[in-house]
């Protein structure tokens, strides 16, 4: 199985279209038209994992965190990341990031978390308009040339729509032109104003793939000079958002309700901000870091779960009297390993495809008490 494969796969159930304008997952490093001997799930990509990827066989990494985060200047090989990537590169292991795309598709990351926590009526609270890397690319061409010139659009990506391939839409209509001197037109005299039947195509095409659509157009179509245009598309998703909201039936006292988070998380260090609820009902989550909801989640919960809530955070939380229960990034986030695994048996890669869980990650943080670690 091509490592391309893979990537649609995923891709057709967290869309790009959903990441966030700031994030940057997809293909990190390596060739999509490598085969694919082996996967390994991580949450973060670092030298550790990519040398047990090395160990295990794995010339794919799929993580949640992209460690192509912000754009490059430059690409220092000697430490940090640039060390990083020149070892991917150099051991020929490709990494894929799935990431806020995951962390808002339905059956994402935070769904998974309120199936962890055994939410019931599980709901998006503010969905949001995420932006869509996807182009509509229109062209005319003549009736006996539309095949021809859509077999070219599909030949190089065009017209897929997450599990769906050759979409296209075609109308008739009736195009007109002026053959000026210079000129040689296939259909059409020279010196006049010639109108024609001609077959208005539309594919789409991911910004990915658009030039190469667009070569692909003007070297299929008989036109001596094709038109074409470009749409760039927003789409709505709805049902897709960051902030989960559910209920506990029946509901649990708070001991029990923070014994579950542990176990749901593997977590036994965590922050409270606020009082303890005497039975905890409602409850809002966001997987990472979902400090910015605390309004949102006041609004609707008794309990807010989340990671990296910060001290002028966590007093706006007291502020609006909610409890909130940081269990740190990590362990909100490490799911994401489970999650790929169950995706990937359910899509068919594997058993296919060998896939394994990081066995190395860690929480970079250590919970220091006096006495000793914790």
């Amino acid at each position: 199985m091509k490592i391309r494969k893979i990537m649609e796969a995923l891709e057709g159930r967290a869309p790009m279209a959903l990441a966030e304008p700031w994030d940057n997952p997809g293909l990190q490093v390596g060739d999509p038209d490598e085969t694919c001997g082996a996967i390994l799930l991580s949450l973060d990509v670092t030298e550790a994992v990519l040398d047990e990827a090395v160990r295990k066989g794995a010339n794919l990494i799929v993580s949640h965190h992209p460690p192509l985060f912000s754009p490059l200047k430059s690409l220092d090989t000697r430490n940090g990341l640039g060390r990083l990537l020149k070892a991917c590169l150099t051991r020929g292991v490709a990494v894929y990031s799935l990431h806020t795309n995951l962390d808002k598709a339905e059956g994402g990351m935070n769904d998974y978390a309120a199936g962890l926590l055994g939410l019931y009526q599980v709901s998006t609270l503010h969905p949001r308009i995420s932006r869509d890397e996807t182009y509509k690319l229109v062209t005319f061409v003549p009736p006996e040339s539309r095949e021809a010139v859509l077999k070219a659009l599909f030949g190089v990506g065009g017209g897929r729509i997450e599990n769906y391939e050759g979409c296209s839409f075609s109308c008739p209509g009736e195009g007109t032109f002026f053959p000026g001197e210079g000129t040689s037109p296939v259909v059409g005299e020279k010196g006049v104003l010639n109108r024609v039947n001609e077959s208005r195509i539309e594919v789409v095409f991911p910004r990915e793939t658009l030039l190469q659509g667009i070569t692909a157009l003007k070297e299929a179509h008989p036109y001596e000079v094709p038109a074409y245009d470009i749409y760039p598309l927003a789409s709505v998703s709805s049902g897709t958002g960051f902030l989960r909201t559910g209920v506990l039936a029946p509901p649990l006292l708070w001991e029990e309700f923070l014994t579950r988070v542990e176990r749901a998380f593997n977590v036994s260090d965590y922050r409270i901000v606020g009082e303890a609820v005497g039975r905890v009902s409602r409850v809002a989550l966001c997987t990472g870091s979902g400090a910015s909801f605390i309004p949102q989640a006041a609004a609707v919960a008794d309990v807010y779960l989340t990671g990296d809530v910060k001290y002028h955070e966590a007093r706006d939380a007291q502020g609006l009297r909610l409890t909130v229960v940081d269990v740190g990034h990590f362990a909100m986030e490490r799911i994401f390993v489970d999650l790929m695994s169950s995706w990937l048996e359910q899509m068919g890669v594997s058993p296919r495809v060998k896939v394994f869980k990081s066995q190395v990650e860690a929480d970079p943080f250590t919970f220091f008490h006096r006495g000793g670690n914790h």
